[in-house]
């Protein structure tokens, strides 16, 4: 897999590749009305104002040739700066099951570990089952930490893996 920055004129790539996430994956973890909302446009606003906000977290693009396969989205946890922080992390649903979103994965914790980062955290929804049993694979457990983001009203969980130097 080769891996780099997005760039501004990834935005559509981007967008699109959240799209069919959005769209496919979350078909039983989100409601409709939630997936509903989540247009073309939404999505490229939403990828547009997180590369274009805050220079310290990265959004890395992973690709197969020249197939954007996933991407994944880092930084220092807004609520403990001394933690990294999983911003997101998605793999087209059309290749899932490849092994990229471990790769991806591993490659997030890679990075968090050379910007000196000892601990790393998550949010994830509470029933995709398929990403928490990821993330677990990956040292991450759940801390006990919940919420509901008002926009997409679907429980989410935090996980932690507090030592990502192993």
């Amino acid at each position: 897999m080769i891996l780099r920055n997005a760039e501004t004129n990834d935005i559509s790539a981007i967008s699109a590749l959240f799209l069919r996430c959005w769209k496919g994956s979350y078909a039983n973890v989100l409601g409709q009305d939630v997936r509903d909302r989540m247009t073309e446009e939404a999505s490229i606003e939403l990828w547009s104002n997180a590369l274009g906000a805050n220079p310290e977290r990265d959004t890395i693009l992973g690709f197969e040739g020249d197939v954007l396969v996933g991407f994944f989205r880092i930084g220092p946890d807004k609520n403990d700066p001394t933690r990294g922080h999983l911003f997101s992390l998605y793999v087209d649903p059309e290749l899932a099951g490849r092994g990229f979103g471990a790769k991806l994965l591993q490659c997030a914790l890679a990075s968090m570990r050379a910007k000196g980062f000892i601990e790393m955290t998550l949010w994830v929804f509470e029933e995709n089952n398929a990403a928490r049993s990821l993330y677990e694979k990956f040292g991450f457990s759940p801390t006990g930490e919940n919420k509901i983001t008002p926009e997409w009203n679907t429980p989410e969980i935090e996980m932690l893996n507090s030592d990502i130097t192993l």
